[in-house]
């Protein structure tokens, strides 16, 4: 049971704000429910995902309706009683990505008689479509700063996480602020990458064991679902073979309309967390025409909201149903779908809408356990094209395997004409060199720390190096790029300082090389995680 609170004196009646009394709402409820002193309230705090529908627009209005309506309702009632809102995000703004282990809340507050800030999130569980709110903490004095510790959250996908803040005023209305649409990419994400044969008939001539892919989210044990695809001059084509025991066109109370193929392309393989413009969705239902769905963020006011626009495609394809065994489902998507030419590798995931007993659709992905993850170009997998068979003729098989033939002899002389030549540098000698370079590197580093000009390009210069050979030796040694590296010998300095002398962060900050005070609160939160007044309340010496 969730920790309930006494909501204050302005905001009792207030449907969010007594429903978020509880810190943390209880995971895949229906409802949540909040008293107070004899008053109960209702918030949804779960995605109810309706799959009794086609599109996958409901997934958007629904998340987006949970925070924009039972979470943020009571912005609108603050502002609509204040003279004007003096609180706003510096950061993280609305359509922020944040790829590192902690978020660095930011406010600009301008109001006076301020006596608190609350800070709220709405994020995604693991392992879970139902969302959760928490409370962050409370701000009493300036500066209206906050280091969120994300490390163990999974990564915030699709339509991400909101931020409330709420300012509280002596003698007047509450003040009110929100971020939504925030993604965070910091856990990394193990990707496959599958190959696509070629085939100049779809998937008629090519084994379905060696490139098939399983859905493995279907509960069922009776049912089972496999996808293909394939590729040619004019087109990709998707296969995907539906078994289904209990599966019959024909069932009452179950309209196969519901149930059918969704694939999702990214040509870009831009991972970002939420379908852009140039994503594309396209879907097969069992009965109809398939039709696509395009997206375009919009971001207004702190609101991000991704805006689906579905149109009918004539593309070629085809539903096989069998009763009581299952269907098929093919098509084929043309070259033109993707502009000028068929990239050679794509992101792509395939959903399947799957009917079970109560004629409910379930959803079954090849990547992804909810469907944040499954509707994210973040998560997908990489589909790379497979060259097309050059042996297709006698006179070609000859002349290749010949060609191969004479490579290889080649090949062959050059490796021991090379192994007889004495070698002129040992693997120690090697290594040794290498330490000795990375030593020059550190020392044009620690000379140049407090440039805050100091590129790779100056250091590589410095040390009569190439930068790319430069950035991949730091990486060797130290697991970091030059960048990165760069700022931590920054920070590890920042560090002794804010140890044994009582200057300013900005002036320590200047010193270092950083850019201002904040830069060198981020390097803290991704190095130490914690910030350089808590590192000095901890480390000064007396």
């Amino acid at each position: 049971m969730a920790q309930l609170v006494r909501a204050p004196r302005s905001h009792r009646g207030d449907r969010w704000f007594e429903s978020s009394c509880a810190h943390v709402c209880l995971r895949n409820r229906p409802s949540r429910l909040c008293a107070s002193r004899g008053l109960g309230v209702y918030i949804n705090a779960s995605v109810d995902f309706d799959m009794n529908h086609l599109d996958i627009k409901s997934v958007i209005v629904r998340a987006s309706a949970l925070f924009a309506v039972a979470v943020f309702v009571v912005g609108g009632i603050a502002i609509a009683n204040a003279q004007s809102n003096c609180i706003t995000f510096e950061s993280p703004l609305a359509g922020s990505v944040i790829p590192e282990m902690s978020c660095t809340i930011s406010l600009n507050v301008e109001c006076r008689n301020v006596s608190k800030v609350d800070l709220q999130a709405r994020y995604i569980p693991e392992h879970s479509d139902s969302q959760m709110i928490v409370s962050l903490g409370t701000i009493s004095r300036p500066p209206y700063k906050l280091i969120w510790n994300t490390y163990n959250l999974q990564n915030q996908l699709f339509t991400g996480i909101g931020i409330l803040a709420e300012a509280a005023i002596i003698g007047g209305a509450p003040q009110v602020a929100r971020q939504e649409g925030i993604f965070l990419t910091h856990k990394p994400v193990t990707r496959k990458d599958i190959p696509i044969p070629y085939s100049p008939i779809g998937a008629q001539n090519v084994d379905g064991d060696a490139y098939a892919q399983d859905f493995k989210g279907i509960v069922d044990p009776q049912k089972s679902a496999r996808g293909t695809v394939t590729w040619n001059e004019k087109e990709l084509f998707f296969h995907v073979s539906v078994k289904d025991p209990s599966f019959y066109s024909n069932q009452p109370g179950k309209n196969i309309a519901d149930a059918g193929l969704e694939i999702m392309i990214d040509p870009t393989r831009k991972r970002a967390p939420y379908p852009t413009e140039s994503t594309l969705f396209f879907v097969v239902p069992l009965s109809g025409a398939p039709y696509s769905v395009h997206y375009r963020a919009e971001i207004a006011d702190g609101a991000f909201k991704p805006i689906p626009q579905s149109s009918h495609v004539n593309y070629a394809h085809s539903v096989g149903i069998s009763e009581f065994k299952g269907y098929n489902i093919r098509i084929s998507v043309p070259k033109e779908a993707f502009g000028r030419s068929m990239p050679d590798t794509i992101s792509c995931n395939m959903a399947l809408r799957i009917l079970d007993a109560a004629g409910k659709v379930q959803k079954v992905a090849l990547t992804g356990d909810n469907v944040y993850e499954m509707y994210s170009p973040f998560s997908w997998n990489d589909y790379y094209r497979l060259q097309k068979p050059l042996l297709m003729n006698s006179l070609l098989q000859w002349g290749v395997f010949s060609a191969i033939g004479f490579l290889i002899a080649l090949a062959v002389y050059a490796l021991v004409s090379k192994l007889r030549k004495p070698q002129l540098i040992s693997n120690f000698e090697r290594s040794e060199e290498a330490k000795a370079v990375f030593e020059r590197i550190n020392a044009v580093i620690e000379q140049e720390l407090v440039k805050k000009e100091l590129k790779i390009d100056y250091v590589a210069n410095k040390c009569g190096m190439d930068q790319q050979a430069l950035n991949n030796l730091i990486k060797r040694n130290t697991g970091f790029n030059f960048i990165n590296y760069l700022q931590y010998c920054r920070s590890e300095v920042a560090k002794e300082r804010l140890r044994s002398s009582r200057s300013s962060e900005t002036s320590i900050a200047d010193l270092c090389g950083f850019e201002s005070a904040i830069e060198m609160e981020k390097c803290f939160g991704k190095f130490y995680h914690t910030t350089p007044y808590k590192f000095r309340m901890q480390q000064q010496v007396t």
